[in-house]
């Protein structure tokens, strides 16, 4: 019989090794906007869903377009991270832990319609100001 002063939880201090992917796009979210000089924004918002994930999405912002944004990908997380399912526009597929999350995410933003928009974003926006 226990002791009602015994701590039956084990030692919860998370686990630094695995970075979720809302930290992995927050994280993005920052360089893109030293890379641009903050002439492009991203906003990482997360919100619960009714099935126990956590929806993640990468939002564009444009401040010299009155605020104008674009979806450029979401992400339907567990609660453990892993498996996650990233989706953009055209395509969705799942990612299996943190390595295959980030050559995704690598992928989508080297492509050649992700770099395509925030280049008129930039232009737009240097002749908006």
């Amino acid at each position: 019989m226990t002791d009602s002063n015994d701590d039956l939880w084990p030692d919860l201090t998370g686990d630094p090794d695995v970075k979720s992917p809302l930290l992995i796009l927050r994280e993005q979210a920052a360089k893109l906007g030293a890379k641009t000089s903050n002439i492009i924004e991203a906003e990482v918002t997360a919100n619960p869903s009714e099935d126990e994930f956590l929806q993640v999405r990468l939002i564009l912002k444009a401040p010299a377009l009155n605020g104008y944004e674009y979806v450029l990908l979401s992400v339907n997380q567990p609660i453990e991270s892993y498996p996650a399912y990233l989706a953009d526009e055209y395509d969705s597929k799942e990612v299996k832990d943190e390595q295959e999350f980030k050559t995704s995410l690598e992928k989508l933003f080297k492509s050649d319609r992700t770099v395509k928009i925030i280049n008129s974003l930039i232009a737009q926006s240097k002749h908006a100001a």
